[in-house]
């Protein structure tokens, strides 16, 4: 493995853009309840993070990062984090994740080639074709595999 210089950081902002339009279009983020209308800086409850990020894609005002949003699948709540240096985690987004960095449930790298370019890996640096559809299975079997060892 190579490692990133100060070159690679625009390419690894734009992937993570790109990946970040492809994740949001699978995963949409939902609606986090504000029963009385607080302002989200007075009730940790309220992800300010969630409201803002969809905010300035909607508007195409240029992406703050790390990019967050929450998203529901099979009746629970999920955080997907991208960041600008190439990482995409899914973690958990409800009551539980608001506890500082909570364990990822799935989780991708850039991981730059030896002949330069880059590819994305898991966590024991496996190349992985993403975004592809066929990445949807691996998700959905993680977040079956997390909601196994709770149940």
């Amino acid at each position: 493995m190579n490692s990133i210089d100060l070159n690679d950081l625009p390419f690894l902002r734009e992937e993570s853009l790109r990946v970040f339009h492809w994740l949001v279009s699978q995963f949409p983020k939902i609606e986090i309840p504000n029963p009385l209308n607080q302002v989200p800086n007075d009730n940790p409850l309220i992800d300010k993070d969630n409201l803002d990020v969809m905010e300035q894609w909607e508007k195409n005002e240029s992406m703050e990062f790390p990019i967050r949003w929450k998203t529901e699948q099979i009746g629970q709540i999920f955080e997907w984090v991208v960041s600008d240096m190439g990482s995409v985690t899914l973690r958990l987004g409800g009551s539980e994740g608001n506890r500082r960095n909570p364990a990822p449930i799935f989780y991708l790298s850039l991981r730059k080639k030896e002949r330069g370019g880059f590819h994305w890996t898991d966590p024991e640096g496996n190349p992985i074709p993403f975004p592809d559809p066929s990445i949807l299975v691996e998700i959905q079997n993680r977040i079956q595999l997390y909601l196994d060892s709770i149940s």
